[in-house]
């Protein structure tokens, strides 16, 4: 029997999904480093961990008709925004979301228009839990 994997992500701005996403990127950077230490092997002993930052990248290409979210236009200050993405089994939360930038781009005769919008978030939760590389429970 084949494997089927994950063909595409869905992304969704207080529960209403965004359509037209080309591409979508989720990353968490935990800041981490390696703690140097004086040591007769040179080697580092340990590291430490910072606080996380989550990113997230959509880009959505425009329809001819439509006018595409206006994602700038939230007031993430005042609202309570969060992400949720769904790829596959994962779906992750993303909360306390604020908008970093938006950018339009034509690329040229016979190119989809595109917007770009990146953004932060402040916690990410994982809503499923499950891994294949561990067995965790959240």
């Amino acid at each position: 029997m084949a494997t089927k994997y994950a063909d595409r992500a869905f992304l969704s701005v207080n529960g209403a999904q965004l359509v037209n996403i080309q591409s979508a990127s989720l990353k968490q950077n935990l800041n981490s480093r390696s703690v140097p230490s004086m040591t007769p092997d040179r080697w580092n002993r340990g590291f430490v961990q910072g606080n996380t930052d989550v990113d997230i990248t959509a880009q959505i290409a425009n329809e001819n008709t439509l006018a595409r979210p206006k994602l700038e236009a939230i007031d993430y200050e005042l609202a309570d925004v969060q992400i949720t993405w769904v790829c596959g089994a994962e779906i992750f939360i993303a909360t306390g979301v604020y908008l970093k930038d938006a950018e339009d781009n034509a690329g040229g005769i016979g190119d989809e228009v595109k917007s770009t919008f990146n953004f932060g978030a402040l916690k990410l939760t994982d809503a499923v839990g499950n891994s294949a590389l561990f067995d965790i429970s959240l």
